[in-house]
């Protein structure tokens, strides 16, 4: 781990302690970087990722592509994705952040991005590509890409910082392993990232990636179905991984219904029946 104070707009996360890439070499990525907490990509989990010398995250495999094509088959983030050169200049780093400043701030920055979506961060990834020279030409580029998460939500922020106009081929954006969900960033040239947004700060986009809804919804199970699909009837008891305390009562079990959620209360269970748009509770012992 070394110590290093980016140059990087105020906007960028500011790590005084980072990894540095190691590989100073032409298309090579980190290696596989394992994950604290995992990563929710659009319904699929990760506990590890890739950081490329060329502007990328891959998570399953390492990429050594300089030629960007979002759509590739697999799940990959890419800030800007071009050919560049870090033998030369410039400095790639990443680091999996857990401390109360920095969720703080990469939190307060989802809730005012998408203000409709409960969030908290308990882990944020950082990836910055810090005057990076591209291969051919002259130029460099300085941009920063956050994975803010926690058990159920996913969002990447992106910012850049400068970022000189080249000639060579360049993608911004991200894609999935089916192509099911993607975006690529609207810009004809290089220096358009730093005059638009989709979030109404300029240099900066944010995307919302676990695959949930946008809303108040947190993400559903793992496919689980109530059974048996009766009138009135109720799921089995299901065992929560922890206690759930309710006006004092302490509950290890729950049962789903096609109306509510109910909890035992010792030795009897609420049972509902819905009328219309009102619905008629009543206790049954059990036993």
């Amino acid at each position: 781990m070394s110590h290093i104070l980016f140059q990087v707009p105020t906007r960028f996360i500011d790590l005084e302690e980072a990894n540095i890439v190691k590989y100073i070499a032409d298309n090579r990525s980190s290696e596989a970087i394992k994950l604290q907490q995992p990563f929710k990509y659009f319904g699929r989990i990760y506990n590890q990722i890739f950081v490329n010398n060329n502007g990328f995250l891959t998570f399953t495999e390492p990429l050594s592509a300089y030629n960007p094509i979002l759509d590739s088959a697999r799940d990959i983030i890419a800030p800007l994705w071009t050919h560049l050169d870090n033998r030369r200049s410039g400095t790639i780093s990443y680091r999996e952040e857990t401390s109360n400043a920095v969720l703080a701030q990469v939190t307060a920055a989802i809730k005012q991005y998408f203000p409709n979506i409960p969030f908290a961060a308990t882990s944020a990834f950082v990836a910055t590509w810090d005057s990076v020279p591209y291969y051919n030409g002259g130029g460099v580029v300085t941009f920063q890409v956050v994975l803010a998460y926690n058990v159920h939500r996913s969002f990447i922020l992106i910012n850049y910082g400068d970022v000189a106009e080249t000639g060579q081929p360049w993608q911004a954006g991200y894609n999935t392993v089916d192509s099911a969900s993607s975006f690529t960033i609207p810009a004809a040239h290089i220096p358009e990232l730093l005059s638009s947004s989709n979030i109404n700060v300029t240099a900066c986009w944010s995307f919302h990636v676990d695959g949930s809804p946008n809303s108040n919804f947190l993400p559903f199970g793992n496919g689980e179905i109530v059974t048996p699909r009766l009138e009135n009837g109720s799921s089995e008891a299901i065992t929560l991984q922890l206690p759930f305390k309710f006006f004092g009562r302490t509950h290890n079990q729950t049962f789903v219904r096609r109306f509510i959620c109910c909890f035992p209360y010792l030795d009897e269970i609420v049972s509902s029946t819905c009328i219309g748009n009102e619905s008629l509770f009543k206790r049954v012992q059990l036993g």
